[in-house]
């Protein structure tokens, strides 16, 4: 599931913290957390988001902004992304491509002076090179246009442990058939690889 289907999504760089988090091994991993703001969140890009957001932000007849909603907090279940960003949607390349990235506290809300809403969420990744640090210190205050895809799952080279060989339990009824010993990768339920 994609972040927002559209691509390159107008995103405001508000803020950027930094923080460690350890790992279960007890590695340290420096992590950048953004705060990112899609302003103004047109019924369209409320639409591409999820059909919930544009239908709590937004009339169904006019398509007009609920005139009732200062702010709202959404419970979205953003699966993590990888994140293209570029200067312009019409470039090709992206300038900064970010993976494994959590969107996280997406909430949307009113400002004074500006008609509409925002919509305001974090994103947060690590580590991150000094190469793309300087790019977010860059993109700071500025918009520039991100496209969201859902990040592929890592693959586990370490293997998997090998499968429970041992005898099944005796029933009343006599003894119960047990299913020949598989071995490799368990690739779905009762399929198993080898490589």
């Amino acid at each position: 599931m994609r972040f927002f289907d559209d691509d390159h999504i107008g995103c405001y760089l508000d803020d950027i913290g930094h923080r460690v988090e350890k790992t279960k091994d007890g590695k340290e991993i420096r992590m950048v957390d953004l705060t990112l703001r899609v302003q103004p969140l047109t019924v369209e890009l409320a639409q591409s988001c999820d059909p919930d957001v544009r239908s709590l932000l937004f009339s169904m007849s006019d398509a007009l902004p609920k005139g009732k909603i200062k702010a709202i907090h959404f419970a979205l279940q953003v699966p993590r992304q990888s994140v293209a960003v570029r200067l312009v949607p019409e470039v090709d390349d992206a300038a900064l491509l970010i993976p494994d990235v959590e969107v996280s506290d997406v909430r949307a809300r009113v400002e004074k002076g500006v008609d509409g809403y925002a919509l305001v969420f974090y994103a947060s990744f690590g580590p991150v090179s000094a190469r793309d640090l300087e790019y977010l210190c860059t993109w700071h205050t500025q918009q520039r246009f991100a496209t969201f895809q859902p990040q592929e799952p890592v693959l586990n080279f370490e293997g998997s442990a090998p499968p429970d060989t041992s005898e099944a339990p005796v029933r009343r009824g006599g003894p119960r058939r047990v299913a020949p010993a598989m071995t490799g990768e368990l690739l779905r339920e009762g399929v198993q690889a080898e490589h």
